[in-house]
């Protein structure tokens, strides 16, 4: 029986939902546009009439997924209030397939992005520590964001709580206020 032929954004939307599962299964580098075409049940001249490589594939997937969750990581963000990791790992579960898109490998200006986004992140991390709390403890950031990329890693990632992830997300927020309000109590020393 012939395949439906379906309207372009259509064909659009079911190749990239079809490259992005065999992204996150594979890897970017094992992807081929003959495993896109045969998971989507057309050609690859089909695959290159919408993209050019599976590059712009991904490319647009993270385009549409860092769209998607630029909104619910906004919301979180108020200047100079605590973050609320439990929020945080709330969205970034709902967006799990944009991490593991952003963590599936690819070229240098993919990498980019990825370090864009983690950027955007400590960002909007370092807006609720405070300047001034900065300011005076320059080691706080690093040490907060590379404790939280850990954390949601280990967790949302790759799904591998010892714990429930909103629970981890409770006692990472315990956690970091008690480690800064440690590393600002000992200003004098």
């Amino acid at each position: 029986m012939p395949r439906l032929r379906l309207p372009a954004d259509q064909r659009r939307t079911e190749i990239m939902a079809a490259a992005g599962d065999l992204f996150i299964r594979y890897g970017f580098e094992g992807v081929s546009s003959g495993m896109i075409a045969e998971k989507v049940g057309t050609s690859r001249p089909n695959i290159y009439s919408y993209f050019h490589n599976t590059e712009a594939i991904l490319e647009a997937l993270l385009d549409e997924k860092l769209a998607a969750i630029k909104p619910d990581l906004e919301a979180l963000v108020v200047p100079g209030e605590p973050m609320d990791f439990k929020a945080l790992f709330t969205v970034l579960g709902q967006h799990r397939d944009l991490l593991l898109l952003l963590s599936c490998g690819g070229s240098a200006e993919l990498r980019e992005r990825r370090e864009a986004f983690d950027d955007a992140m400590i960002g909007g991390m370092a807006q609720a520590l405070g300047s001034q709390r900065l300011a005076d403890f320059p080691t706080l950031l690093p040490l907060v964001s590379g404790l939280l990329r850990g954390v949601i890693y280990e967790t949302v990632v790759r799904e591998r709580p010892s714990a429930a992830p909103q629970e981890v997300a409770e006692h990472l927020n315990a956690f970091i206020r008690g480690g800064v309000q440690a590393i600002t109590s000992r200003k004098d020393d």
